[in-house]
């Protein structure tokens, strides 16, 4: 029900004009659908018991599949802010803060291939307002302050000089289109580098892992598509865990008929990935390598 009242937004929208102008393999719906799927996916459970949704979207696209959005690329956005609140709504989900989606340019990503990045970003939706800061100097009395209306009399006060840390200007970076005035940017890992990790398949063919949920299925709409008849359409996924030094793939298979295994044991629940790991889907082998 959601993935077709996000696909009648659209047409709504903008119409015929969307159909003539739009030539990229990388349809509105598809992109709907995956990240309705990575909500599931990204879930979490407060200390209530309440389900929460991730509320931050990021979209990578090959270049010339968002050039193919044109000027309908903030519609398309609004669209999927859409989808994914009425979702969450349909799914007894909590939304920790307001639902952000963006574009953003991905060289890594051949034509027709895309991926949704989701996270929790929570209290996005209201900003704390910046307070300035005031300098206060309190004297000791034995006697507590009497509540009334202190005149302006600017009095002479010695303070010990402080240490003024230099301030740090950021470099400007230009923001991916989004639906609301701003989107922070994606975090960073605590400073430390990135878990950059691959999977080898048979072929000698090498699949770059990024972060976020990874699917693996004979499905055409599967992160990693895989043509063996062996494969189930949703066979399994790759989750990252943790951050920074601390962050691991994990395979989880999705029940899928002929199962998943990792050098030669199946796979039951979330299993955590060494490196030079021999992994079968199905009947197709790949191997898990970290660089």
């Amino acid at each position: 029900m959601q993935l077709q009242s996000f696909e009648q937004g659209v047409e709504r929208m903008v119409g015929g004009v969307f159909q003539r102008a739009f030539k990229s393999s990388v349809r509105p719906i598809h992109i709907g659908r995956k990240l309705i799927r990575a909500i599931d996916a990204e879930r979490t459970v407060d200390a209530a018991g309440k389900a929460v949704a991730p509320n931050v979207f990021v979209v990578h696209l090959n270049e010339k599949d968002r050039a193919a959005f044109g000027d309908l690329e903030k519609p398309l956005v609004a669209e999927l802010v859409g989808a994914a609140e009425e979702y969450a709504k349909s799914e007894n989900y909590l939304l920790l803060g307001e639902v952000q989606v963006s574009l953003l340019t991905d060289a890594a990503l051949k034509s027709g291939r895309f991926e949704v990045e989701a996270s929790v970003k929570a209290g996005v939706s209201e900003p704390s307002a910046p307070v300035a800061p005031a300098s206060v100097v309190v004297e000791p009395s034995a006697e507590p302050p009497a509540a009334s209306i202190v005149p302006s009399v600017e009095i002479p006060v010695v303070v010990p000089p402080v240490a003024v840390p230099p301030v740090i200007t950021p470099p400007t970076i230009t923001p991916p289109t989004i639906a609301t005035p701003s989107i922070p940017p994606l975090p960073s890992l605590g400073g430390a580098p990135m878990l950059k990790a691959t999977l080898t398949m048979a072929d000698g063919s090498r699949i770059a892992l990024r972060p976020g949920v990874i699917s693996v299925g004979r499905s055409a709409e599967s992160t990693i598509p895989l043509n063996d008849t062996n494969v189930s359409r949703r066979h399994a996924e790759l989750r990252l865990r943790g951050e920074g030094a601390d962050a691991v793939w994990v395979l989880v298979d999705l029940g899928s008929t002929n199962g998943t295994l990792i050098n030669g044991v199946k796979v039951n629940g979330e299993q955590v990935l060494r490196k030079n790991d021999a992994i079968v889907f199905g009947a197709t082998k790949a191997r898990y390598e970290v660089a």
